[in-house]
């Protein structure tokens, strides 16, 4: 699942809850941010994504089609 130990040690510290639906698209996205926005933007984006996606999750939508949300609206404030 985790390709970075980092990421894993977190999981499992967090009760290895953490599932990433898609961790090149995650990566992507900061990416984005980071050339799309001021380069410091991309931590803190990616930070609200992922907790807009656990928010989403809490309220019952699946991983995926929370972060396909948190990837649109991201992708909507850059075009703005």
């Amino acid at each position: 699942m985790f390709t970075n130990n980092y990421a894993r040690k977190l999981s499992e510290a967090g009760g290895g809850s953490v599932s990433i639906p898609d961790e090149d698209g995650i990566l992507d996205f900061t990416r984005r941010v980071a050339h799309g926005s001021e380069r410091k933007h991309a931590p803190l984006a990616t930070f609200l994504a992922g907790w807009f996606v656990a928010n989403r999750v809490a309220d019952g939508a699946s991983p995926a089609e929370a972060w396909s949300e948190a990837v649109r609206l991201g992708d909507e404030l850059l075009e703005s």
